[in-house]
């Protein structure tokens, strides 16, 4: 079968996958108005949609069958997990019957490149683009010179020089700053190479406001006086409140960007699905107004940004327009619609991390569709020459311990704290005050293990969802003295929705929590990670993405992470890792926090006292006046033996002349 063919199957299988997952059966349907109703579901039986009802689901079409010719169709203008209700608007028919089965179908964004792949005139370019790598000359061997006012570490001034070569990556590890590195990168490009026009690709709207938004800010430190024409943003599905005072890298005017603006600001609550319905309809006819600017700014600007999606679906306008094509977050876009996009440019920068998640495929069963829609370019690494390779090693996002657990497990020992974590304001920011969890890692034993339960629509477990509040209500002070977020993540939406739900019990309203796919690229003072069923039955966690999943969940904490597992879960390498970081003694001390007391006051140091002092911090000062601190862990003889805070070794101080031998 050849790689066209091959390609071809993936994704008419995924197509089906997708259109198959979203069924669900009605429990009970009512009107709230002539056009919108409220709708509670339950699982089916065989719990094939267990877990599948999320956010993610809002404006998807969906239909029910009705007697007649017709069915019942309308549009899905909320969703409320935690209650398995959705409100329905547009509504055409009757509204479903008890025990009916509704089916949901979100956007098709694989339709735009599937059709590409069947077009003559493209669809074997991008193929014929791939095939071409291996003979590629790889580089020109010019390099970017250093942007000063950007402070780039030693990997992100190595990185200058990938957006001469013909095909490169750069691998951004958790917190490296691979999006600032980008940022930096292209800011530089696009003065130095004024003639040159890069078109900037991303997976999600999120990813693409976030990266634009940084390259702006980038030539604004460079003092860049063509700032306001380089870049613009392509599509309408972008957050106003990011752009606020870069409204120029929108396709719009003044007057709609204002009345984008006051939309958002008088958001109705989704709960209200009158208001709220009328809103959205004034919203997005304002956003379809600004999309149609866009034609004619694609074509001048030096600059254009928009998703994977977006792209595929504007791609004859695109065609073969731009010298650099730049795919952010590349490990998360399918190989097939990254090979689809090739012929957009010349050359092509890939920045991500394969080491996080990969590609949503549903259809993972399907061997065409685990090599073309669940793998990204990264799968071909192979092709990329060693000098055009740039993996950013340097974090500043975790503390030492969180760094030392991620590095050792997913970055064979690769990833660095960065010498920037060594300033005050750093370490405030990552203070730990709840002296109950004061440790950078803790692993928290629950007895629970998981179970089905219809009313969460899939797998939760009580024990951990109850200390997940109890930890969340015990640090309540450090965050109104740190003014500190913490976030409970969690695989399955249905463990955030018992969550929810016992907050709720609790008096406790808008408690932080989110599935670990929609906090891949946040960050949080506290993570609390509810790991659910490592060890259970759930293959999706145990043998698909757990070591993505994880690494993920581990990496988004700055100052503390806190894992809730059963002691089975030890099993699973990554948690026991944590439960030894977590269990191991202290050996680097923070001067700023040493709380010691004099050794002088426990001599003679015997047997007899050993038990009171270890642990402890004492103080002892030499002749000289200095002072040294140390960790006695035992008695040999006469001698303490000690442990020296500076750098980690252990050593041996002779104490013979304190105890008057």
């Amino acid at each position: 079968m050849d790689k066209l063919t091959q390609i071809r199957e993936a994704i008419r299988v995924e197509e089906s996958a997708q259109r198959s997952t979203y069924i669900f059966k009605v429990d009970r349907a009512r009107h709230i108005s002539g056009r919108i109703a409220l709708v509670k579901v339950t699982p089916d039986n065989d719990r094939r949609n267990s877990d599948t009802l999320s956010i993610s689901l809002e404006g998807a079409n969906t239909w029910w069958p009705m007697e007649g010719p017709h069915n019942g169709e309308a549009r899905v203008l909320s969703v409320f997990p935690e209650d398995n209700e959705l409100h329905i608007t547009a509504v055409r028919g009757e509204l479903p019957d008890q025990e009916s089965r509704l089916r949901i179908y979100p956007p098709n964004f694989i339709e735009p490149v599937r059709k590409l792949y069947y077009d003559q005139r493209y669809q074997e370019l991008g193929l014929g683009i791939l095939h071409s790598l291996d003979s590629r000359s790889p580089q020109d061997e010019k390099i970017l010179p250093n942007p000063v006012p950007l402070s780039l570490r030693a990997q992100q001034r190595e990185a200058l020089k990938l957006p001469y070569r013909s095909h490169s990556l750069l691998i951004g590890p958790p917190g490296t700053g691979k999006t600032y590195t980008l940022a930096a990168i292209l800011a530089q490009f696009l003065c130095h190479e004024s003639e040159q026009r890069v078109l900037l690709i991303s997976n999600s709207n999120t990813a693409v406001d976030d990266a634009l938004v940084k390259v702006d800010e980038a030539l604004e430190k460079l003092g860049d006086d063509q700032r306001k024409s380089r870049s613009v943003r392509i599509g309408k599905n972008f957050t106003m409140a990011l752009y606020e005072g870069r409204e120029h890298l929108l396709p719009s005017s003044q007057e709609l960007t204002d009345k984008l603006k006051m939309l958002e600001k008088h958001k109705p609550d989704q709960r209200d699905a009158v208001g709220y319905d009328s809103w959205l309809n004034q919203y997005e006819n304002v956003r379809r107004e600004i999309d149609e600017h866009t034609k004619a700014l694609m074509q001048k600007c030096q600059l254009v940004a928009t998703t994977a999606a977006s792209a595929s679906f504007r791609f004859e306008a695109l065609y073969n327009r731009f010298d650099l094509v730049v795919f952010d977050e590349a490990s998360q876009v399918s190989l097939y619609q990254t090979i689809a996009l090739l012929p957009l440019g010349r050359r092509y920068l890939f920045c991500g991390d394969d080491r996080q998640l990969p590609p949503v495929c549903v259809a993972h069963k399907n061997t065409q569709a685990q090599r073309w829609v669940g793998k990204s370019i990264f799968r071909l690494r192979d092709k990329f020459p060693n000098s055009s390779q740039v993996m950013l090693d340097e974090q500043d996002r975790m503390v030492e311990e969180v760094c030392r657990l991620v590095s050792e497990q997913f970055y064979p020992g690769k990833l660095k704290l960065a010498t920037s974590a060594e300033n005050e304001s750093w370490k405030s920011e990552r203070r730990r005050l709840c002296e109950t969890w004061e440790k950078p890692v803790e692993v928290v034993f629950v007895d629970d293990t998981a179970k089905w339960r219809q009313r969460f629509m899939g797998e939760v477990r009580e024990g951990s969802a109850e200390m997940a509040i109890k930890i969340y209500q015990a640090l309540s002070s450090e965050r109104m003295q740190l003014k500190s977020d913490i976030m409970i993540l969690a695989p399955l939406h249905s463990q955030l929705r018992m969550i929810r739900q016992k907050a709720k019990n609790s008096k406790i309203t808008n408690i932080p929590c989110s599935t670990i796919h929609k906090a891949q690229g946040q960050q949080y003072h506290t993570v609390i990670l509810d790991v659910i069923n490592l060890s259970g039955k759930n293959r999706f966690l145990t043998d698909t993405l757990s070591k993505e999943l994880i690494n993920v969940a581990f990496s988004r904490a700055k100052a503390r992470l806190i894992i809730l597992a059963h002691e089975s879960d030890l099993n699973c390498r990554y948690i026991k890792a944590a439960h030894n970081i977590a269990k191991t003694p202290k050996t680097q001390f923070e001067k700023s926090k040493i709380e010691t007391i004099d050794l002088n006051k426990h001599i003679p140091i015997g047997e007899h006292n050993i038990d009171q002092i270890k642990g402890k911090l004492l103080r002892l000062v030499l002749k000289d006046g200095s002072q040294i601190i140390i960790e006695p862990i035992g008695i040999r003889e006469r001698y303490l033996i000690a442990m020296r805070p500076e750098d980690g070794q252990k050593t041996e101080y002779s104490l013979h002349f304190l105890n008057g031998d």
